[in-house]
């Protein structure tokens, strides 16, 4: 299995200054642009098997979001408002007025949200395995959401308290169907050192309480069918077969409420198609975003 950066030669590290927060990118090629976006606790590493294959068509743009990876948060809360100013700020910095957005559970989140509140911004959206759907769905679905997003919240919480490279891996076997054929050790070890920044743990814990406390009721944040409603833009909902979090059903039924969107499963991947199973989901990218 390769290193991810040989997967990454080619690539370049940039440094954006967005809004006065310095943003990391992993960024190849040139043409349209599509700005892929990680998950809580996440970075640009996630789509280190994607940049390169991608970049003959696209300028593709990996960054480390509000607050993780090597970006800091400024003043900026990482919240919904800190994350959309975030990411203007940093497509101002790179000189897009416009922009394709693909982004990974709490990623596909913040583009989904971006092309609500400011959709001249966004052009196609791709939602991986995005987080916070609300809509009705079967009960065994339920059943299996409710104990993946416990999971989570048993694992980060486990880290937090006890902040050791071995409970880093923990978490990171949550993300994979089969953590025995795709977690790699460098992909760990790059994780492990990325949190030895106080910044990038205070937000973990942060992520933690989040996921432990997330109200009965609306609070404004998911996306009902009457949110998903709102979205116009060409849109991709793109999952997995054993994500472990909202399942390929509930996905499917959120996506007939988005007005323009398709709906397509990876099989044998979780929560990180992208890396589990590369090509395919290069391809299926490339033919989405092509037109």
């Amino acid at each position: 299995m390769s290193s991810v950066w040989v997967d990454l030669l080619g690539a370049e590290v940039k440094y954006y200054d967005a809004g006065g927060v310095r943003t990391r990118c992993i960024e190849a090629g040139e043409g349209p642009p599509v700005i892929f976006l990680h998950g809580i606790g996440g970075h640009a590493e996630a789509y280190a098997r994607n940049v390169v294959p991608l970049s003959d068509r696209f300028r593709v743009l990996a960054i480390d979001s509000l607050g993780s990876g090597l970006t800091g948060s400024g003043d900026k809360p990482a919240d919904l408002d800190g994350y959309l100013e975030h990411l203007g700020a940093f497509m101002d910095a790179a000189g897009l007025e416009k922009a394709h957005l693909a982004g990974e559970s709490l990623g596909g989140w913040i583009a989904m949200w971006m092309a609500i509140r400011h959709p001249e911004r966004v052009d196609k959206i791709v939602s991986i395995c995005g987080a916070r759907l609300t809509v009705e769905t079967d009960p065994e679905s339920r059943v299996w959401t409710d104990r993946g997003r416990d999971e989570l919240k048993r694992l980060t919480q486990q880290f937090v308290e006890d902040p050791t490279r071995d409970n880093v891996r923990k978490r990171m076997e949550w993300l994979f169907h089969k953590p025995e054929r795709d977690l790699t050790e460098e992909l760990v070890d790059i994780r492990w050192a990325m949190y030895q920044r106080g910044e990038l743990r205070n937000s973990l814990a942060g992520s933690a309480k989040m996921l432990g406390s997330r109200p009965a009721h609306d609070d404004g944040l998911d996306f009902t069918p009457e949110r998903l409603a709102e979205i116009k833009h060409e849109t991709l909902m793109l999952w997995s077969s054993h994500n472990p979090s909202n399942t390929a059903a509930t996905a499917k039924r959120a996506s007939a409420y988005l007005p323009n969107c398709s709906f397509q499963v990876m099989d044998d991947c979780g929560h990180w198609p992208q890396w589990e199973d590369a090509d395919t989901f290069n391809e299926i990218i490339a033919g989405f975003l092509k037109d």
